[in-house]
């Protein structure tokens, strides 16, 4: 206490008053002085797993922004006795998260052999996520991508430690973003929204609007429509794809870029065998859908081009030379990407073409 207190204020003599109160207020102490209130939250001492590490600091930052005192910082100290790896790449990102939030680290070159830089974009921080799950694809539960109005959507848990990573990356994210921002609450674990205190502290800087997505939610749009564009179904997508890139050509312009159900709604919906909880779990399955890109889509659902059991790709041979030349030319992947295929996406293939009129297809020339 009495090094914080001197990196803090500059001098040593201190009191104490400790407050019992309360659960999970992020290993948090305030220090007031001359009427500046700092609140500063400590690591813990054992590093134990990636998300685990930061499930505290959520809930001081929230404190922080909440707090009516217009003259204070927030702050992050690494305790001295902390053991295990404070530098992975995860830890590093998450860091400059909370430097984006404004956070003080008041000791971080003690113990990091780097600097922590803030992000200057939302596009910096999606890039950074990405590089992280191209090297641990395990490292699934928030993502960030642009919607159609070229809105960024945050789509984030609210079950266990992956609650705190939403809430530390809007946090972040309201400091920098330069258009509206949408954040989707993933349904996980019976939880549907996330801690009231983060809830209340993203929406207190008007950046982030929030959105909750839950079973009955889903099961009316499911109902009511014949193209589900579930929130659950795209966060399905991301999970089982990664970030948007059309399966069909080297597209990754996220705002053109669409879930496409393989077995589509409409056919889902006419089987009268199943329940109705059957099909909603059908039409929101990541193995049921591509991303495609606005052409690709269109294309897709117009029986232009056809999915085969092989999983190659291919076009009406009623095209003539310019129409399928030109599709040639667009359409750089003749089969879908190996690493995507599966059985169940395979028995998708196969139940949407029982509904597609028997043509005949000609192979891409590429």
């Amino acid at each position: 206490m009495a090094d914080v207190c001197q990196k803090v204020t500059g001098q040593n003599e201190y009191t104490v008053d400790f407050d019992n109160d309360g659960y999970n207020i992020g290993r948090l102490a305030t220090l007031e002085y001359q009427g500046r209130k700092t609140f500063i939250s400590f690591s813990e001492v054992e590093i134990r797993s990636r998300n685990s590490s930061f499930q505290s600091f959520p809930s001081a930052l929230s404190r922080y922004i909440l707090d009516e005192n217009q003259n204070k910082e927030i702050c992050f100290y690494f305790h001295p006795d902390t053991t295990g790896n404070w530098e992975t790449p995860y830890f590093i990102f998450m860091y400059r998260l909370m430097r984006t939030a404004n956070v003080n680290f008041l000791n971080a070159n003690e113990y990091l052999r780097s600097p922590i830089t803030s992000f200057t974009s939302p596009e910096d921080i999606i890039l950074h996520k990405d590089q992280m799950r191209s090297r641990n694809p395990g490292n699934r539960s928030t993502y960030l991508t642009r919607g159609p109005q070229n809105q960024l959507q945050i789509f984030g848990k609210t079950y266990g430690a992956n609650k705190y990573e939403t809430t530390i990356l809007c946090l972040a994210i309201s400091e920098i973003a330069n258009t509206d921002v949408e954040l989707y609450e993933i349904e996980e674990g019976g939880l549907t929204k996330l801690p009231q205190t983060s809830k209340d502290a993203i929406e207190s800087l008007g950046v982030v609007h929030i959105f909750t997505s839950n079973r009955t939610i889903e099961r009316i749009d499911f109902e009511e429509n014949d193209s589900l564009r579930s929130v659950q179904y795209i966060y399905n997508l991301l999970e089982k794809l990664g970030d948007k890139k059309c399966a069909l050509c080297e597209c990754d312009i996220p705002q053109i870029i669409q879930g496409a159900h393989i077995w589509p709604v409409a056919d889902i919906k006419r089987e009268n065998h199943l329940t109705q909880d059957e099909k909603l779990n059908l039409a929101l399955d990541g193995d049921n859908g591509l991303w495609l890109c606005n052409n690709h889509h269109k294309l897709l659902d117009s029986h232009i081009i056809k999915l085969f059991e092989d999983n190659t790709v291919k076009y009406k041979s009623s095209l003539n030379e310019s129409q399928s030349n030109y599709l040639s030319e667009i359409t750089t992947n003749n089969r879908l990407p190996e690493n995507i295929v599966n059985e169940s996406m395979s028995e998708y293939i196969v139940k949407r073409n029982r509904n597609i009129p028997v043509e005949e297809y000609a192979d891409f020339i590429n």
